[in-house]
């Protein structure tokens, strides 16, 4: 089996259909235009630069619809994109082209200090600014402008055929490289027409990092398969995106933290989202309170998960579980199976047994680029260990409790940090909360509440401690508070963690 070039198919079949929206930089691009930018990027790259079927192109850029023809260019070629992620030091990001080997960089102005510091201490060959000049370096509309105007269309490729490289945090190590793989990309599209009802008529705004799966697969390349139309915003603002969901937007996917800031600005209680029929949400829990908020507005916003490493779509509900069972993210979808297993036995599980959700389907990723070791580690017996705490209902339902890693143990008691947190956001002075395990004579560990407080919110850590005290078991209490101005988050918009358990997780 094969999948075959979108963007040429979007080209001859809707030619004058509007592929992509840059609100940046004001460009429209037809789905002929983007066909023919992106024909024109690979040329460069195989005339000008002699780039070869394999070999890596990286990229240091903010959204833009240019990041979508290199992506489609480099599928034309056979070029292997690294996405790297601009939100990393110069340092870190050394450590991702050290493994991945590129031969081209591409990257925008605005990260010039950025890329000149990659180019000067790595094996790049070729590199190429964009939206901007940076000096000795080729420029990318220069470059598309010289490059030949005959259409290249990509051969067939096989399922199994590596299109892209997203890279993981590497906050436990080395970065690891997960292959994305062709196959990948036609199944989660497939998988997202489905649960989300995608069709060419739809108009999606997209706001996640393109470095990150829900940037480019939630649901952006499911929308270019299908022939709708992709709105790139730059970087995420929320007053902006408020505008946006009240004009042309039919659907909209976010993290919690989107939907909790979008929540917290000014124009949010009068605006009317009527025209938006399909909201979304995944990478982390939501808390009930801010889901009930929307509900409030006649706004269902469907749950789901899903990892790099999957797609990333596993699951996603619809519009009635999500109102009827707020917290699930409903059943697997189409062409995804589950199952969870006990942590220690690996015994399979039974509803309501909570484990390891373990996740195999023709969307999961074949593997990690250069590393048999993590690959090895990542399966077991054909599917990949999420390390994510989860159960399923006697109705088949799933619910995500939280990261395995993130659980502690306090007093022989497991304490997933999701659940405590959930009851934080109930508190109104509470704009942000996490939960990380502290270190305790007596309990072995102790709940430890990092908050941030919205704006002219106060509140004593004494009435914290009594408000989650009328909600929870004794021992999932926390113990301590801590009030912060604001949790730091990743790219992804998920609450950093490990980096709150190397500022605030020892007694020392």
């Amino acid at each position: 089996m094969y999948v075959i070039d979108w963007a040429a198919k979007g080209a001859a079949n809707y030619p004058d259909k509007t592929a992509l929206i840059d609100l940046a930089t004001g460009r429209e691009l037809s789905y002929r235009a983007f066909n023919d930018r992106a024909s024109r990027f690979a040329w460069h790259l195989r005339g000008a630069w002699g780039i070869r079927p394999g070999d890596r192109v990286a990229v240091l850029a903010s959204n833009s619809s240019d990041y979508f023809e290199m992506l489609y260019g480099c599928a034309k070629l056979g070029a292997v994109m690294v996405c790297l992620n601009w939100r990393l030091s110069a340092r870190e990001n050394l450590a991702v082209l050290d493994d991945a080997g590129p031969r081209a960089l591409v990257v925008s102005a605005e990260y010039a200090a950025a890329g000149l510091e990659l180019r000067a201490h790595s094996a790049i060959e070729h590199a190429m600014s964009l939206g901007g000049e940076i000096a000795a370096w080729s420029d990318y509309e220069s470059c598309l402008a010289a490059a030949s105007g005959d259409t290249l269309e990509m051969p067939c490729r096989g399922l199994d055929e590596v299109w892209y490289l997203l890279y993981t945090s590497g906050t436990t190590g080395k970065p690891k490289g997960v292959l994305q793989t062709y196959g990948m990309a036609h199944f989660n599209g497939v998988n997202a027409m489905h649960a989300a009802k995608l069709s060419r008529d739809d108009v999606l705004l997209s706001v996640l990092p393109f470095f990150h799966t829900g940037g480019l697969n939630l649901y952006a390349n499911p929308l270019l398969q299908c022939g709708g139309t992709v709105v790139v915003m730059k970087q995420f603002d929320p007053l902006r995106t408020i505008e946006l969901l009240q004009q042309s937007i039919s659907v909209m996917f976010g993290v919690p933290a989107i939907y909790l800031f979008l929540s917290q600005q000014p124009t949010f209680a009068g605006a009317d989202f009527s025209r938006v029929r399909s909201w979304a949400c995944g990478g982390a829990p939501i808390p009930k309170s801010l889901l009930e908020q929307y509900l409030a507005k006649g706004v269902t916003i469907c749950f789901g998960f899903g990892m790099t490493e999957t797609g990333p779509t596993v699951f996603l509900t619809d519009e009635a579980t999500a109102r009827n069972k707020i917290g699930t993210v409903g059943r697997p979808v189409t062409y995804m199976l589950t199952q969870v297993v006990d942590v220690a036995t690996r015994r399979r599980l039974g509803p309501n047994e909570r484990g390891e959700l373990l996740i195999k389907g023709p969307g999961v990723t074949p593997g990690y680029w250069n590393n048999a070791a993590a690959t090895a580690k990542a399966f077991e017996d054909g599917w990949l260990c999420s390390g994510d705490i989860a159960y399923f209902d006697t109705e088949g339902d799933y619910y995500v409790v939280d990261r395995a890693k993130d659980m502690y143990i306090s007093g022989g008691e497991n304490v997933y940090p999701a659940e405590v947190e959930n009851v934080l956001f109930q508190m109104p002075e509470v704009a942000e909360a996490a939960v990380i395990g502290f270190p305790d004579e007596r309990w072995g560990e102790v709940g430890k509440a990092i908050v941030a407080l919205k704006p002219g919110a106060a509140i004593e850590a004494a009435a914290v401690l009594a408000f989650c005290r009328e909600r929870l078991a004794g021992y999932k209490v926390p113990r301590h508070v801590l009030f912060v101005e604001a949790l730091p988050r990743n790219a992804a918009g998920k609450v950093e963690k490990p980096r709150l358990r190397s500022l605030y997780g020892s007694a020392g």
